[in-house]
């Protein structure tokens, strides 16, 4: 036998044996998890978070006593911020808008003449800040009836 004819017929126990086996399959690639696409951040962003940060912020209330029926003054102290709005809430509950300059603001309110003595409470938000300044409602005067003024009258008139 040749080689030529050994080769011929071992040809097809190889070729068999070669079909038979697993072919190759390619290899597997890590995918990277998917993340999720940076958020683009403005310039204004930054600086806007950037005052929120550095804000701080005081309110008092001048007088610290307030007969019902009379007004008092909510000043605002805003360091950090030299313009904005600052939302002002009574102690009724109503809101009001107040623009800022040189980081201040007042605003003038009025308790109402029915309004219960007590501790009252003033809100005041600015950027994402809140303060609160509390004051003291006391009871209005009571208007004296001068009965001595009405008798003069009637006697004036018989």
């Amino acid at each position: 036998m040749t080689i030529a004819s050994a080769a011929l017929i071992a040809l097809p126990f190889a070729g068999s044996a070669l079909a038979d086996g697993a072919r190759p399959q390619p290899a597997p690639t890590a995918k990277a998890p998917h993340s999720a696409p940076a958020k683009q951040v403005r310039k204004d962003d930054k600086h806007k978070d950037a005052q929120r940060k550095a804000i701080s912020l005081k309110v008092a209330v001048d007088p610290s006593r307030v007969r019902a029926g009379s007004s008092y003054e909510v000043t605002i102290y805003a360091k950090g911020i030299s313009s904005g709005t600052a939302l002002v809430t009574s102690p009724e509950g109503k809101t009001y808008k107040v623009s800022l300059s040189g980081g201040r603001a007042t605003k003038e309110l009025t308790v109402p003449s029915k309004a219960r003595a007590g501790s009252k409470t003033v809100s005041v938000k600015v950027a994402n800040k809140t303060a609160t300044a509390s004051f003291t409602v006391v009871a209005p005067k009571k208007q004296v009836r001068d009965d001595r003024r009405d008798d003069r009258r009637d006697d004036r008139r018989k």
